[in-house]
């Protein structure tokens, strides 16, 4: 996904973002939740914002910004999502140094796919190397349905 971004900021010829595992636990505990709970939204099912996330994982911020989606199978079909909407390329293209995703799985889910992008700057940060390459399931037993692939406003 790293790269995926970084490639899309080259087209506008803007600095890399380096990965932060800050930032990736604090996307990866909202995809888990957003699959374990069956939806999509920038509020995790606990009332928790973006923010209040990505300070829980005690990451020094100065500036955030988060990408949500559900349905897309894969980092490209996801990319393409959030690069169609002008309002997730601006998080995407914006004056962040710091980058974490995450993706969660639920066989059961109304879009069994999550996906969590979170952008950050933040002075006393810094990288963490190589972006993680595991995806992690989170089980439950919702009654199946299926939806459309969806992507909520960013934050």
């Amino acid at each position: 996904m790293l790269a995926a971004v970084n490639k899309q900021r080259a087209t506008g010829g803007l600095k890399p973002l380096c990965l932060n595992k800050k930032l990736h636990a604090a996307a990866q505990r909202h995809s888990n939740d957003m699959a374990a709970k069956d939806f999509m939204a920038h509020d995790g099912s606990d009332g928790s914002s973006m923010s209040e996330r990505i300070t829980q994982a005690a990451y020094d911020w100065s500036a955030v910004a988060e990408n949500v989606a559900a349905g897309q199978i894969d980092v490209a079909d996801v990319m393409v999502a959030w690069i169609n909407s002008p309002e997730h390329l601006e998080n995407i293209m914006g004056d962040y140094t710091m980058f974490g995703s995450a993706y969660a799985f639920n066989k059961d889910g109304t879009y069994q796919h999550y996906w969590t992008q979170d952008f950050g700057s933040g002075d006393a940060e810094q990288c963490d190397g190589a972006a993680p390459t595991t995806k992690q399931e989170t089980v439950v037993t919702p009654a199946p349905t299926t939806a459309a692939p969806a992507t909520e406003a960013p934050a």
